[in-house]
């Protein structure tokens, strides 16, 4: 495993074979071969209060089409966080899981798509991954 700073304030642990591609503000992550893909952008805001994680996810199920099941529980064990998450299939089977991490400076908004049968699976590399993030600014 190795650590990658998507952002100067945070860093997360991914496996060693990742390959990574950043776009403007949006960092994408797999493996070759797997259908698996993992993107991250991140918001810091140090002079304003921050917009809780569960508001944002709300905000989001709102503008978007599809059935929404939110997680009950996150699977994530990041201190000093609040989350919210949420899945959908779209019309061709892909399963689409929305997450917002939020510390008081910092918003991260991570999507993970792929098959369902293997994102169901909460162990899953992307997931695991997500769970292992830590800030670098306080």
């Amino acid at each position: 495993m190795k650590r990658i700073r998507p952002s100067p304030s945070f860093e997360i642990l991914l496996p060693e074979d990742i390959v990574h591609q950043t776009d403007q503000c949006v960092s994408s992550f797999w493996l070759h071969g797997e259908p698996i893909l993992l993107q991250i952008s991140s918001y810091l805001r140090l002079d304003e209060s921050q917009i809780p994680a569960s508001q944002r996810l709300r905000e989001r199920l709102a503008k978007s089409q599809g059935q929404w099941k939110v997680w009950d529980h996150s699977p994530l064990a990041i201190d000093g966080t609040e989350q919210a998450i949420a899945e959908t299939v779209d019309s061709e089977g892909t399963l689409w899981i929305h997450a917002y991490i939020v510390w008081p400076h910092l918003t991260v908004y991570a999507t993970v798509s792929g098959p369902a049968d293997q994102l169901r699976n909460r162990q899953h590399w992307a997931i695991t991954a997500l769970g292992t993030m830590k800030l670098n600014i306080q």
